[in-house]
C-alpha cells in the first residue's frame, strides 16, 4: 500500500513539473526562439521553386518542349527527339508522337506567331557538312508540313552546339523548338501564302472530311479576313482528264462547294465565299502519269 501511495505521489509531482515547464515564460521563450530559428531556415515556397527548377532542368535535358515568345512552356514531353552522327534523319520516339498536333494547335490559337526550328551541329560537323544542322531542322519541318501546318509559318536554322554522341552514334535532343512573333517582313510572306493557296485532297468524296491542311488553313483564313474585312474568297475546283469533260466540270464544282461549306462552318461569312469549277481545262501537269494527274486534282483559293 505504501508503495502504491509513493508511486501516485511520484506521478502527481511529475505532472505538476511538466505543467510548470510548459507554462514557464522563460522556457516557452527558448522554445519559441528555437522554433523561430527552424522556421527561418526552412522556406517551403523556396524549396518548391528549387525543386521545380531542378525538375525543369532534367526535363529540358531529356524531354521535348517548346517555349513561346514569353519564354513560357507551350508544351512539354517526357521524351525527346534524337539525332545521329551518320545522317540528318531525326528519330521520333513513341512518347513524342503527336507533337505536331500540339504545334498546329498553338499556331492556330496564335495567328501572329511562327515556329523556329533549330537543328544542332557540332563544330566538327559544320566543317565536314555545312548543311547538317539545317537539314535536321528541315527534317522536322517536312514532317510538320505533311501534318498540315503552313510551311510559311515554320523557319529552320542551324545551331552550333558542343555535345557528344553515345556509343551507338546517337544524341538525345538536337532539335530546339521556339515560337516567336512574326515580324513585318515575314508577315507579308505568310499573308501572301494565305491569299494564294492550293490544296490537294479528295474533296469530292461522298463523305467529305477536311484534312489537317484545310483545318489549319481555315483558322489562318478566318484571321486574315478579320484583318482585311473587305476581301472575298474565290474557290476553284480542278480535275484530271480521266472521264467525261462535263462530268469533270461537275466534280470540280462539287469539290469547291465542299471546301466553301467547310470554311463557312468555321465562321467565315458565306457571302464572302464563291465556288466554281474549271474541270479538266486548266491542268498544271500533263495527265500522263498518276503522279501528274494527282497534281491536277486540286483546289485553288484566291483572296482579293
Amino acid at each position: 500500500m505504501k508503495k502504491l501511495i509513493s508511486f501516485l505521489i511520484f506521478i502527481l509531482f511529475a505532472l505538476l513539473g511538466m505543467r510548470w515547464y510548459y507554462s514557464c515564460n522563460w522556457c516557452l521563450g527558448d522554445r519559441n526562439k528555437e522554433s523561430s530559428i527552424v522556421e527561418e531556415s526552412f522556406d517551403p515556397e523556396a524549396e518548391a521553386k528549387a525543386r521545380k527548377a531542378y525538375e525543369d532542368s532534367l526535363s529540358r535535358a531529356h524531354g521535348l518542349y517548346a517555349k513561346d515568345n514569353q519564354n513560357i512552356d507551350a508544351f512539354r514531353y517526357p521524351e525527346n527527339l534524337r539525332i545521329n552522327n551518320s545522317n540528318a534523319d531525326v528519330y521520333i520516339p513513341n512518347g513524342v508522337r503527336g507533337f505536331e498536333n500540339e504545334i498546329a494547335k498553338y499556331l492556330g490559337q496564335h495567328q501572329d506567331q511562327e515556329l523556329i526550328i533549330s537543328g544542332y551541329e557540332t563544330a566538327e560537323e559544320r566543317k565536314t557538312d555545312s548543311l547538317i544542322g539545317i537539314s535536321r531542322a528541315n527534317f522536322i519541318k517536312d514532317l510538320l508540313v505533311k501534318a498540315g501546318i503552313n510551311a510559311d509559318r515554320v523557319v529552320t536554322k542551324a545551331k552550333l552546339h558542343a555535345y557528344d554522341y553515345d556509343k551507338n552514334g546517337n544524341y538525345t535532343g538536337g532539335i530546339l523548338l521556339h515560337f516567336e512573333k512574326i515580324n513585318k517582313s515575314r508577315l507579308k510572306e505568310v499573308e501572301k501564302g494565305i491569299a494564294n493557296k492550293t490544296l490537294y485532297s479528295d474533296f469530292g468524296s461522298k463523305d467529305f472530311k477536311p484534312d489537317a491542311t484545310l483545318t489549319n488553313y481555315a483558322s489562318e483564313l478566318k484571321n486574315y479576313l478579320i484583318k482585311y474585312p473587305d476581301k472575298t474568297v474565290h474557290i476553284t475546283g480542278h480535275t484530271d482528264d480521266v472521264g467525261d469533260a462535263n462530268a469533270n466540270q461537275s466534280i470540280g464544282l462539287k469539290r469547291a462547294e465542299n471546301v466553301r461549306n467547310y470554311l463557312a462552318s468555321r465562321g467565315i461569312a458565306p457571302e464572302k465565299i464563291t465556288a466554281k469549277s474549271k474541270g479538266e481545262s486548266r491542268p498544271v501537269a500533263p495527265n500522263d502519269t498518276e503522279e501528274n494527274r494527282s497534281k491536277n486534282r486540286r483546289i485553288e483559293i484566291i483572296v482579293n
